[in-house]
């Protein structure tokens, strides 16, 4: 009896755990490559919050006991750490690993042609932006994420229209034509014409490979880099679907300052009809405000400025907002992608707006020995906005106009109607606004099919082909408004479109094999391209009915045009790498292209390079397993590669139809002015880069170093000729330009453990860019305006007109005028393209929260606004009210009393302080030149991420993140430049400030994103 008691005791003790024991199962689970799918062996599986782990066999499978709830911690090297939360029904898990971009010594990285190589191989410089740096600040365009985040690589926006344009460089310019030194775009190996209408939330990484010896298998399309954009793929685990959603603010700030002392009128007199202000001094009456009304009402306004800028009002809260949803997943031979976006922007400006619409799928199927891959994005694109307008005309008003006024300007018996706006000379900029329309209606539709087998072991044979459709509905529209003189506006309509395909394939033959410590790698490949544009228009300058856009209702007859273009290309490409014992590669490349732009006789060209990569941490003993270094690489390459900047048909002789010629009605054409030179050849760009790659203390900081250099002979541009020959100028070989770069990058972990983690990054580049032949003995050659290419300098050069200057720099006068004087030549600043550029970017981790910030500085470089001319003509630049707009002595000023001989202008003075006067000095462009240095807050995230453990609770939401966003929040300029952004540019000219552009704006907004 006393053994039945003791054993009942026993199992009472016994029983707890037993059910605790009787609640785990065990579970199966296989640790594979996300992109690959291949297994990773040896992969660590960690119970958290328990010592129970187990390691991946050789298949990347492993067992562990587990219940509903637990937490797998999945880490292997040169990968991201996974959590895996274990849900109550599943018994066998994949587990998809993702490549840690901070471990060089493991990275593989996406090379040309789109195919994966491992870092330490290459032998070019190279960065790879993964896809929550790339959408820190939730960004429409995926180039707008990449600014200041890569050494050698600038990126400009255009202005702050609702779909700006943007300029992107790599390693600074390399041809004089400035159209042509982007970098090519890769999407999954497909090269692309434009990645803008991208949805960056479905970008995986972006590959950055910079400068033409890491892209010289793409030929004259990779001399200047290539951007390798890799989109996502579905997991080889269970499928999941994300939501997002983004909405941002956007507010208009860094007008050129006003001065708000004097209003309208002229000569110091009011005039109520005066849009010009040189009237006299505020005074804080009421005065008559334009002419009558038609009831007979005499309009008044305070003639006062008011205490805030008045022109802000012209400009809206800007909104944008995102949505995005994707659905992703697969199976050991199948996976999927799916996504759509919606993204809406109301412009700064009203009525502007544009709206993306998007979906894309990425799919991939294995047969055996054969891989399938396939994606397809289509995407819809609206934009509407107003031309340049409504913003030329608020910088010349007076600081006393009132904006809000002038919105009801079809009400006949409105202040702001056009027949009753207080002056002919301007126009009322709601009314520019309402009236005057650019509409655009953009498909796009892009994608591929690639087909990779393995014939070998050691051979496998891939063609990829791919395919680029855009089409594009434009029309332009100004609404006909009759009315007397200069207030009268003539209806148009212009309807365009314009229609782009391209065809690109590649057939590759892929060739590995490894002998004892030697590994070999041949690549064979053979490319084709083929471009067709086809572009029309049709307009009218004078409609007949007030908002009828039908070129029917016209007077006159039609415009319109009518083009199409071809373009093809062929090439043959190979590349061959030998690798020793993992630490020692050389690669040698070449490429062959027949090119339809160029005459038969040159359009076919070669173009080698050869590169070599040594892991010096690995190939010496003493430097193994080493505490302090943690990776060590040494690369150099060298390249010469051909580049054609030509567009279709440049070496044929258009003929053109003259009115009147011969003579009478008689049909006859006409020669263009342009020789088409039948003997142009490419510009051959030759460059080397020498560089290092080093990771210290357990991979906690790396460090990036490179030195490049290029040189581009033989610059194909227009030249001026003697109008002898018959023609005005000639399509030229001519010119040089070099580039000596210096790139440097820094990234560490300051604070690494389970809770916190503080990352901060750096980038610095030096580009010293020069201009060392152009045509015939010609020193310099006009650019754009005040841009300007002059051998010994940088290119562009800003070139501006000056004052007389004695030695000490002081402005000379007119000794009878106390006027200063102009000098006869011009004065070169410096460069328009800032030579260094710096990024930095923190990120703090700690628990659930992040921080993100990228800061962006350039220094060096110059602009030029041709903004502040028309103020000083309009007499609303501060400098106009500096003096009282009476006669004054010209400050830090000299009179030359005899040849070389100055004196200090003490008593002389202006012969005005008017219109005239500061009309003059506004010409001067001396006055509205600056540099161009800034540094500025480009992006900031801070988010929250809920706990893993809350979120094992329940079986629906996965992950959680509710952040804050923005933009451009602060920005410190040089002292002088009052004018604007200094990263704004216009017709492709760096550093130029037009009155075209709209305003810089700062944004500001939340995001959510869930994953179920």
């Amino acid at each position: 009896m006393i053994f039945y008691k003791k054993c009942f005791l026993l199992l009472l003790l016994w029983l707890p755990g037993l059910l605790a024991f009787a609640q785990k199962s065990e579970i199966t689970g296989r640790v594979i490559e996300q992109t690959s799918g291949d297994p990773l062996p040896g992969a660590n599986i960690i119970l958290k919050g328990s010592s129970d782990a187990t390691i991946a066999n050789e298949k990347g499978e492993f067992r562990m006991q587990t219940e509903a709830g637990d937490i797998l911690v999945v880490s292997f090297i040169g990968f991201e750490t996974r959590e895996i939360i274990v849900d109550r029904n599943a018994s066998a898990l994949t587990i998809a690993m993702k490549e840690d971009v901070n471990q060089l010594s493991e990275i593989m990285v996406t090379g040309a042609l789109g195919i994966k190589r491992a870092a330490r191989e290459l032998g070019g410089g190279s960065q790879v932006v993964g896809s929550e740096n790339l959408n820190q600040a939730k960004t429409i365009n995926p180039l707008n994420g990449l600014t200041s985040k890569v050494a050698g690589l600038r990126i400009n926006m255009y202005d702050s229209k609702v779909d700006p344009q943007i300029q992107i460089t790599m390693r600074g310019t390399r041809s004089l034509n400035r159209s042509k030194n982007a970098p090519i775009y890769v999407v999954d190996g497909v090269p692309v014409p434009d990645i803008s209408r991208i949805n960056p939330n479905d970008i995986e990484s972006v590959t950055v490979l910079k400068g033409a010896n890491a892209a010289a298998l793409y030929g004259s399309e990779g001399v200047n880099g290539a951007l390798m954009v890799t989109t996502k793929t579905g997991n080889r685990d269970k499928g999941r679907v994300t939501f997002g959603h983004t909405t941002t603010f956007s507010n208009v700030y860094m007008l050129p300052p006003a001065q708000t002392q004097y209003g309208q009128g002229v000569n110091g007199v009011y005039n109520a009809t005066q849009a010009e202000s040189w009237g006299p001094a505020f005074d804080g009456s009421m005065k008559d405000f334009g002419p009558k009304l038609p009831d007979g009402t005499q309009p008044q306004a305070l003639y006062a400025a008011p205490g805030s800028d008045n022109r802000l009002d012209l400009f809206q809260t800007g909104v944008n907002m995102q949505n995005d949803i994707s659905f992703s997943g697969g199976d050991e031979k199948t996976t999927y992608f799916f996504s759509v976006q919606d993204a809406a922007i109301k412009g700064i400006i009203p009525e502007d707006k544009s709206r993306r619409t998007g979906a894309r799928f990425n799919g991939s199927r294995n047969f055996g020995k054969l891989k399938t891959a396939y994606n397809i994005n289509y995407v819809y694109f609206t934009k509407n906005t107003t031309p340049d307008g409504p913003w030329i005309t608020a910088y010349s008003l007076p600081a006393n106009f009132n904006f809000n006024s002038m919105k009801d300007w079809q009400n006949p018996l409105a202040i702001g109607n056009p027949n009753n706006f207080f002056t002919d000379l301007q126009k009322n900029p709601y009314h520019q606004i309402n009236n005057i329309r650019d509409e655009s209606e953009q498909q796009n539709l892009n994608g591929k099919i690639e087909l990779d087998y393995e014939v070998t072991p050691w051979f496998n044979a891939m063609y990829r082909l791919g395919l680029y459709n855009n089409n594009v509905q434009t029309r332009s529209t100004t609404g006909k408004f009759e009315a007397a003189g200069r207030r009268n506006v003539n209806g148009s309509v212009n309807d365009g479109t314009n229609n782009f395909r391209r065809l690109n394939g590649d057939l590759i033959l892929n060739f590995h094999k490894d002998f004892g410590k030697f590994t070999t790698r041949l690549l064979l490949g053979q490319n084709f391209r083929a471009d067709n544009t086809k572009a029309s228009s049709i307009s009218t300058s004078n409609l007949l009915l007030p908002d009828v856009f039908n070129p029917g209702t016209r007077i006159g007859e039609l415009a319109g045009s009518s083009s199409i273009t071809e373009y093809r290309s062929l090439a043959g490409y190979g590349e061959f790498t030998a690798g020793y014992n993992n630490y020692l590669f050389l690669t040698f490349t070449g490429r062959n292209e027949w090119v339809s732009v160029l005459s038969q006789e040159n359009r076919s060209y070669f173009y080698p390079g050869v590169s070599a990569s040594f892991v010096f941490n690995e190939a010496i003993p003493a430097l193994k397993d080493n505490n302090l270094l943690s990776f060590g690489k040494l690369f150099g390459s060298w390249n010469k590669t051909g580049n054609v900047t030509l567009d279709p048909y440049s070496l044929n002789n258009p003929y053109t139809q003259s009115n009147g010629f011969p003579f009478g009605n008689l049909v006859g054409f006409t020669p263009g002015l342009r020789y088409p030179n039948p003997n142009i050849q490419p510009e051959f760009v030759t460059s080397f880069e020498v560089g290092t790659q080093l990771s210290f203390f357990n991979n906690r900081l790396h460090f990036e170093g490179s030195y490049v250099f290029s040189d581009s002979k033989g610059q194909i541009f227009n030249a001026t000729t003697s109008r002898a020959t018959g023609y005005s100028s000639a399509v030229v070989n001519a010119g040089r330009l070099t580039n000596s770069i210096v790139e440097l990058s820094v990234s560490g972990d300051v604070v690494r453990t389970n809770d916190l983690k503080w990352n901060v990054g750096f980038n610095f580049t030096h580009i010293n860019n020069q201009v060392k032949e152009l045509y015939e003995g010609l020193r310099s050659f006009n650019i754009f305006r005040q841009s300007y290419a002059n051998i010994g300098q940088a290119y562009p050069s800003l070139q501006v007109s000056d004052y007389q200057r004695d030695p000490q720099g002081r402005v000379v006068v007119d000794a009878a005028t106390g006027d200063p004087l102009v000098a006869a030549d011009p004065r070169h600043l410096g460069t328009m393209v800032p030579p260094y550029q710096m990024g930095l970017n923190t990120n703090v981790k700690y628990k659930g929260f992040n921080l993100g910030a990228q800061f962006d500085w350039r220094m060096g470089g110059w602009l030029y606004s041709e903004i502040v001319p028309r103020m000083y003509t309009a007499g609303t630049e501060p400098r106009t009210a500096e003096f009282g707009r009476e006669a004054f002595v010209y400050p830090n000023s000299v009179i030359e009393t005899s040849p070389g001989v100055f004196t200090e202008n003490t008593e002389l003075k202006t012969s005005s302080g008017g219109k005239a006067f500061w009309t003059k000095q506004g010409e001067v462009q001396i006055n509205t030149a600056a540099k161009s240095d800034f540094f500025k807050l480009r992006e900031l995230n801070v988010s929250y991420s809920l706990p893993t453990a809350l979120l094992a609770k329940q079986r629906f939401v996965r992950d959680a993140t509710i952040g804050f966003v923005a933009t451009n929040l602060f920005i410190i300029r040089h002292k002088d430049n009052k004018y604007g952004d200094p990263e704004y540019l216009y017709n492709s000219t760096d550093g130029y400030l037009s009155f075209r552009q709209v305003p810089p704006y700062r944004t500001y907004g939340f995001n959510v994103n869930v994953t179920f």
